[in-house]
Formats: C-alpha cells, sequence, structure tokens
C-alpha cells in the first residue's frame, strides 16, 4: 500500500537497506552488511542516479550512499536522494577517512549521519538506527531445548563479553556448558585456546565439534554428570550450545575485524585517525586524575605532492609506510603513533610512570625521539626512489602540551596543528613548540 506521500506504509517494506555506490573498498559491503543485518533486506544501486529511481518505486527504511569525490555536483546527488527517499527514510553517507570533509560538507543537503569506511560494527549501528535488542527472538541465535533462566541469564552474560579478549568469552561458555548439563567439569577448546570450568577430566563423557564456514574449529567436551548417567535430551542440549557457540565465535570473530579495520590505516598498517582521536580522549582522562602531562605532536612530510608527481603514487606510498615504521621503532612502548591523514602523522607522548611535577619539560623526551627518528630517516634507502632523492625527505611538525598549551583535546590538536603551520613557514624541515 502507498501513501499519498509515495513512501509504502507497508512494515516489512520499511525495512530494506539500499547502498548507492559503493566502490571504497576491494570486495562490496553488500554481504558484510547483509550478514549483520539478516532481519532486512540488503540490495544495491551503482550510481546515485539508479538509486533515486529505485527509492521512486520503493521505499527504504534506509539509505547508505557512499562518497565517491570525483562525483560532480555531489551535493545535488545527495539532495536527489533525501528527495526520492522522503523524510522517513534515514540517509547516512560513507567516506574514506581522506574524504570525511567532503561527507561533513555535503551532509548538510539531506544526510541524517555519515560513517567512516572501514565500518565501525557499533557506529553503523547507531547511524542506522538498528536495535540489537531481541537477537534471539529474532532468530540470529536457536533457542536451547530445556533451557533453564540461570543458563539464559549466563548466555546473556557471555555475548556481553564479545567484544573483550577472545579467551574471557570462551572461558564463559565454558562455564555455561557445564551449568547447562549438569557437568562435574567442561572444556571449549578453540584453534588452540583452552578453557575449562569445573573439575580438570582427560576423558570426556560427551563432546561436541565447533564449526566456522564449513571447516572444525574447536571442541566442546565434559566430564561425568555430578549425578546419575546423561540423557538423550542432555546429548541435544549439547549439540545445540555447539551451534550457538559456533555461531557467537564467528559473530566474535567478524566484529573484531570490521573493528580492527576500521581503526587501521589502510596504507600504512597503522591506526588511523579515529583510532587516534579516542585514544587521546582515553589518555586525557588519565592525565586529568592522576595530573601528569600529555605532549601531541603533528607532523607531515615535506613538498609530498612533488615526490608522487615526479616518482608516482607507489612512491608517496611507500614513503608513507617507511615514515610510519621507523617513528613507531623509535618512540616508547606507550606513545601511540597514528596517520592522521594524507601525509600528515599525529603522535600521543605520556607517561606511565605518575605525575610529574608543575613545570616539568614534557616535550624534551619528544625532541629525542624526532631526533633518533630523523636519523634513522635520513639513513634508510627507499625503492621507489633515485640515489639523489634518498636522503631528501624532511618532516615539519608542531608539539602542543596538556595541560599548559590546552585542557582538551580540541583545543590540544589546534595548538599542536599552529605549531606546525608556524614550523611551514619558517622553511620547513623543522619542528616548532608553542611559544
Amino acid at each position: 500500500m502507498i501513501s499519498r506521500t509515495g513512501i509504502s506504509d507497508d512494515p516489512l517494506e520499511r525495512q530494506r537497506l539500499v547502498i548507492v555506490a559503493d566502490r571504497l573498498g576491494e570486495r562490496p559491503m553488500i554481504d558484510d552488511l547483509r550478514q549483520r543485518y539478516p532481519n532486512w533486506s540488503v540490495s544495491a544501486c551503482e550510481t546515485y542516479l539508479l538509486a533515486i529511481a529505485d527509492l521512486l518505486r520503493r521505499s527504504a527504511r534506509v539509505v547508505l550512499a557512499c562518497i565517491d569525490p570525483t562525483l560532480h555536483q555531489l551535493d545535488s546527488a545527495v539532495a536527489g536522494l533525501r528527495m526520492a527517499a522522503g523524510p522517513d527514510t534515514k540517509l547516512v553517507l560513507c567516506c574514506t577517512p581522506t574524504s570525511e570533509p567532503i561527507a561533513r560538507r555535503v551532509a548538510d543537503y539531506g544526510a541524517d549521519d555519515y560513517v567512516i569506511y572501514p565500518l565501525d560494527a557499533d557506529e553503523l549501528d547507531a547511524a542506522l538506527g538498528y536495535s540489537r535488542v531481541g537477537m534471539q527472538r529474532s532468530g540470529m541465535l536457536p533457542l536451547v531445548p530445556g533451557a533453564s533462566m540461570e543458563e539464559l541469564n549466563m548466555l546473556g552474560v557471555a555475548l556481553s563479553s564479545m567484544d573483550g579478549k577472545p579467551i574471557e568469552l570462551i572461558e564463559k561458555f565454558a562455564e555455561l556448558i557445564r551449568e547447562a548439563l549438569s557437568a562435574r567439569g567442561a572444556t571449549v577448546v578453540v584453534q588452540g585456546a583452552v578453557a575449562t570450568s569445573g573439575d580438570a577430566f582427560t576423558k570426556p563423557v560427551l563432546s561436541a565439534s565447533l564449526s566456522s564456514e564449513g571447516n572444525v574449529i574447536g571442541q566442546l567436551t565434559v566430564a561425568e554428570k555430578s549425578e546419575g548417567p546423561y540423557t538423550p535430551a542432555d546429548v541435544d542440549k549439547l549439540s545445540h550450545y555447539a551451534g550457538i557457540v559456533s555461531h557467537v565465535l564467528r559473530a566474535a570473530s567478524r566484529h573484531r575485524q570490521w573493528r580492527e579495520l576500521a581503526v587501521t590505516d589502510e596504507c600504512s598498517g597503522m591506526p588511523n585517525r579515529r583510532y587516534l582521536l579516542n585514544r587521546l580522549d582515553d589518555v586525557l582522562v588519565r592525565a586529568k586524575e592522576d595530573h601528569f602531562p600529555v605532549t601531541l605532536l603533528l607532523f607531515d612530510v615535506d613538498d609530498f605532492k612533488s615526490y608522487n608527481d615526479t616518482f608516482g603514487h607507489d612512491a608517496g606510498d611507500e614513503i608513507i609506510r617507511v615514515i610510519g615504521e621507523l617513528f613507531r621503532r623509535n618512540c616508547r612502548e606507550q606513545d601511540v603513533v597514528a596517520r592522521y591523514g594524507g601525509d600528515e602523522f599525529a603522535v600521543i607522548f605520556w607517561d606511565t610512570e605518575g605525575p610529574r611535577a608543575a613545570g616539568s619539560t614534557h616535550p624534551g623526551c619528544a625532541l629525542d625521539v624526532l631526533e633518533r627518528f630523523k636519523e634513522a630517516l635520513q639513513s634508510y634507502k627507499f625503492d621507489t626512489l633515485d640515489a639523489s632523492q634518498q636522503a631528501k625527505i624532511t618532516v615539519s611538525g608542531g608539539l602542543a602540551t596538556y595541560p599548559w598549551d590546552a585542557s582538551d583535546r580540541q583545543a590540544l590538536l589546534k595548538r599542536a596543528d599552529e605549531a606546525l603551520l608556524a614550523a611551514k613557514r619558517a622553511g620547513k624541515n623543522r619542528i616548532f613548540t608553542i611559544g
């Protein structure tokens, strides 16, 4: 049934997710999105024009439009999507970190939000308005016959550990299996990781295999029952739990991969801007509580565009990778080195040993690292550069320190960027500190 506005009134029709112009990754996102949102109908349109025509015929709950910076009149295309989708459809843009300024600008033409590729699963859920409450009722997890309230509570606790360490998740499953079968002991083995609950045992009485995509990845085993023998119903229950554990382990693995991709720069393999900003927030919170300084360095490659233009983008990619690797090697273990965007990098210097006295010269450690890094950079032999260019790569940077130069993340970034611009104006190949 179609309303006067052209939007379908059928609640099932409103569960449609449309992906537009998906060319951000090496493989289409549609398969991953179908797995993540099994209750939605996920389809794709190659261009904005095809998506507009599709939305005029059929409504959708969500439109996920990928940003192509080379597309002419991108703002008009986004506005067209909004007009065709109608006011009740959620329009979310998807962009790479380097295209974030473009996404932020064109979002004003009718988008509700934007997300950054690679996609963070939780951020994507929030942007699309997807709730995971009631997953078991919707069929994502099979129901276990005869499961007690205690078992369901323990299953809920296990599911809440999906974001944690894998060993913590299988430890909770071992406890759940022992409780569910009233066993003296239970063991979960997953690809070399082992967790046992209750008594240790060497001769299992019952077992069930764990699988993923047709491959056996582990096993559930239980010792003798606390009282009496196991029944056919117990065997059936163990089989059901093997299915649930397999499903959750696959989902947890996929979630960790999505989360890692979401905070990793594809070219350099380093943490990206998203990770840097989140980590800086965490460190500043700790610094405020424990009263220690935090120094932020922003630096970029001098005349980086000339290397791309002269030697090609392979040379540019090598320079980015090498600079990130060399800086990481010369930093302390706790310092955070990230690719901030383009040829720009960011480093968080902080101290784990506790508070320092007021007036401490905290940037000193950063300058020591920079000296070691510059020496390593000058001696490095790049595969894609000729001999005349090998030792000519230089960087310029700016340093700002909490709490003396700024009191929060945004102000600290701004002050470090001001120092970086001052270093550029002063002739490049130098590091400036605020003041």
